[in-house]
């Protein structure tokens, strides 16, 4: 073995650490005024960045905001006054194709990326920028440290989101799942 897993995990939290550091705290309130004025919000990724989009959108459900993980089977379909996240490290592909669509339909398209340009960002009024590889190198496996700092970044906003709307924990708790 070429080290110690602990040492591993203290790297992914350092290197977290960093991203989270360069995150733009006016583009997180746009962010939280988007989601606030929103009729619905729908969340969007391929892989695993779209786990970390549907658990965003989960958080989002139990304070209380219409949310859904676009592709779901009770996803209804987007509108104007509705906002549309897309959770994508490159900006490109499917989710791209989903922005226009949320664009056309005249629902605002936010973007949670590591660029800070593209067809999406232009698309987007809010572009969260996550400098995963370009300001902050890594260690870790393939697209790992973008998904973990999408949900770390995503559980912030949602913090901010339950503080703004006024959401005591007690109704989350009671929008939590509770057949299983």
């Amino acid at each position: 073995m070429t080290g110690r897993i602990v040492d591993y995990a203290r790297g992914n939290v350092a290197e977290l650490a960093a991203v989270v550091d360069t995150v733009d705290e006016q583009v997180l309130q746009n962010l939280v005024a988007a989601i606030v004025g929103a009729q619905k919000v729908y969340l969007s990724g391929i892989g695993r960045s779209g786990l970390s989009a549907r658990a965003v959108a989960m958080r989002l459900m139990h304070i209380g905001i219409q949310a859904y993980a676009v592709g779901e089977i009770a996803t209804p379909g987007i509108e104007a006054g509705d906002l549309f996240i897309a959770v994508s490290a490159t900006g490109r592909g499917s989710l791209l194709e989903q922005a226009r669509v949320a664009d056309k339909v005249g629902a605002p398209v936010a973007a949670i990326t590591t660029k800070p340009d593209g067809e999406l960002q232009q698309l987007a009024g809010v572009v969260l920028v996550l400098p995963v590889r370009s300001q902050v190198p890594t260690e870790q496996h393939a697209g790992s440290l973008f998904e973990q700092s999408a949900l770390v970044v995503g559980d912030a906003v949602c913090r901010a989101v339950q503080e703004r709307l006024g959401v005591p924990e007690s109704e989350l708790d009671r929008r939590h799942a509770n057949l299983s």
